[in-house]
């Protein structure tokens, strides 16, 4: 434990912290980036398979809200079970990130919660196409699909 903590401060004090806060936003904006497009292309294939429940839920008079609803609830339960587990495991590797914050401890509220709020905005963000494409689903064509 000694030693990881000697190494992890040798990496902290052989670069500048400019450099490492850049970095660190960097990576971060990646990240998120990548999570975004993810979170986008399960849902496409999300509204992909269910575009003919999609087309009889609408030819029955399901009105866009509804659609909306079914779209989003499932991005926003998976959003919820990653943002429990990503605070469960953000708080067990708190003491070994402890050495790379400065005058912040990991465990404060706006460093837990920041991190959840901008995964929202990303999933809703995401999830705004997929219910514009659910939305648009033609039923007379899906009712004559076999």
């Amino acid at each position: 434990m000694a030693s990881r903590r000697k190494w992890v401060g040798l990496i902290c004090w052989s670069a500048p912290p400019t450099l490492l806060a850049t970095l660190a936003v960097f990576f971060s904006v990646v990240a998120l980036s990548l999570a975004g497009v993810g979170l986008y292309g399960v849902l496409h294939y999300y509204v992909l398979q269910r575009t003919r429940e999609i087309g009889i839920r609408i030819a029955v008079g399901a009105g866009v809200a509804n659609i909306a609803r079914i779209v989003t609830v499932d991005a926003f339960m998976a959003l919820v079970a990653g943002s429990a587990a990503g605070l469960a495991l953000g708080i067990a590797s708190a003491c070994f990130m402890a050495a790379l914050f400065y005058q912040v401890k990991a465990t404060d509220p706006p460093m837990l919660i920041l991190p959840a709020l901008i995964l929202t905005v990303a999933s809703v963000l995401a999830s705004i196409p997929a219910v514009i494409r659910a939305s648009r689903v033609d039923p007379a064509s899906m009712l004559r699909v076999e």
